[in-house]
């Protein structure tokens, strides 16, 4: 707004200047140029050209005019109110400008050389430069310059300076108290919503702290689920074992006795074959459900004793690649990890025709990864992931045990080539 009331100041000086300028190019029109036309011919005034020149200052119009000097178009002073100057040059633009057919003006305070002897007037002058035309035609012969009075001129532009600043200054203040009540309020407004937004930040780390809690009290309830379904496939087991498991022992005992004459008895030939079928199953079952004594195992030794116990009971083959694992894992972690063996390895059995079985496990930055695979015609039924098998709790129980330990677990199974199943579990440490 400052530079605005500047402008404005600056305008109104270069149109009023510009009025003086029209109005000094007409006092020479009518005064000098007739004089003037001495130089159309001469590079001097005639006398008689001088001593008009000289009245015309000193009479009503020199209220006014302060200097009166004309000057030849190579910048030569011809006449001067000073007649100590007369012949010299004094090369300017503003007698280039006035050849050219334009009146200029502006403020001069004599400092210029050819005003030396006019420097104690100490006032400000309008300085106007006006093209002298021959008569009748369009050509310059001459520059007249015109010097007058020019306090009140410049107490008329001093006058509007303060005016325009004032009526600035007016608009301004109005429009910075607007743009001030706006600014605080839009700031008023951010501070609000900010505290908002702290209070819902707040709020959210407050759920998000909720949320794990209730998440680690819902993996706690997995691993207690899991471990209670342990103890009773344990109990489950050992029911088998010594209820069911004993009477059929002794049955079997009974029917192949070989005191015992076949006439005593008047049994099916079928019995004997169906009642050691029915042993051999139930044993299958029982040995699937209890888990071995794992105390004092280390990880790579438990993966490495279901591989044995796998072999044992199906008299088949394991290729087994186990790396170096951590030794101080948890007992679920442990308990995992024997479960996906031998569920991996009794799939690849009953399902994967015994062919290629093979059991990888590694370790991968933070997890431990398990893989076992077989190379048996593959799993073509969608529905067994979620079906038991006939020694454990099938794919799906795997699945969840791994989940609740933060893994990942994934099956894939494509017909003719085999099944592969891949369990990746975060390193948990027992607590010192």
């Amino acid at each position: 707004m400052g530079l605005l009331s500047l402008v404005i100041s600056q305008r109104i000086e270069a149109s009023m200047m510009q009025a003086a300028a029209d109005e000094g190019a007409r006092f020479a029109e009518f005064f000098l140029e007739p004089v003037a036309q001495d130089l159309a011919a001469s590079r001097s005034l005639s006398p008689e050209s001088v001593r008009k020149l000289d009245e015309l200052v000193a009479g009503r119009p020199g209220e006014r005019m302060i200097l009166i000097k004309i000057w030849l178009p190579d910048a030569t002073l011809a006449y001067s109110t000073n007649k100590e100057s007369i012949g010299s040059q004094f090369p300017s633009h503003h007698i280039t400008e006035a050849l050219k057919g334009k009146a200029t003006g502006e403020f001069d305070y004599l400092q210029d050389p050819e005003n030396a002897a006019a420097k104690h007037l100490h006032t400000p002058l309008v300085e106007i430069y006006a093209p002298l035309f021959r008569t009748g035609t369009q050509e310059v012969i001459a520059v007249g310059e015109i010097y007058t009075d020019g306090r009140e001129l410049a107490a008329d532009l001093t006058s509007i300076r303060l005016t325009s600043a004032a009526i600035v200054g007016a608009v301004t203040a109005p429009m910075m108290l607007i743009l001030f009540l706006m600014v605080r309020s839009a700031s008023n407004l951010v501070n609000e919503y900010q505290s908002t937004l702290i209070q819902n930040v707040i709020e959210a780390k407050r759920l998000a702290l909720q949320n794990d809690r209730l998440r680690r009290v819902a993996n706690d309830a997995r691993l207690q689920a899991a471990d209670s379904n342990e103890e009773l496939l344990a109990r489950i087991g050992q029911d088998l074992h010594d209820g069911p498991i004993q009477l059929v022992s002794l049955l079997m005992l009974k029917v192949t006795d070989p005191t015992t004459t076949r006439q005593s008895w008047t049994l099916d030939p079928t019995i004997e074959p169906l009642t050691r079928r029915i042993l051999t199953e139930l044993r299958n079952i029982s040995i699937g459900l209890v888990l071995p004594e794992l105390e004092g195992f280390t990880p790579s030794e438990i993966i490495g004793l279901a591989v044995h116990n796998h072999e044992e009971a199906t008299g088949t083959q394991v290729t087994s690649q186990i790396g170096d694992l951590p030794e101080n894992l948890t007992r679920p972690v442990t308990l995992c990890l024997y479960r996906i063996a031998q569920e991996g390895l009794n799939n690849a059995f009953h399902h994967g025709k015994a062919i290629g079985q093979r059991v990888e496990v590694w370790t991968e930055g933070k997890s431990i990864v398990i893989v076992v695979s077989d190379k048996g015609p593959g799993v073509v039924d969608s529905c067994r992931e979620s079906a038991p098998t006939r020694t454990g709790l099938g794919i799906a129980g795997l699945r969840n045990r791994v989940e609740a330990l933060q893994g990942s677990f994934e099956l894939t199974s494509q017909r003719g080539v085999g099944t592969r199943i891949q369990a990746r579990l975060p390193i948990a440490f027992k607590s010192s």
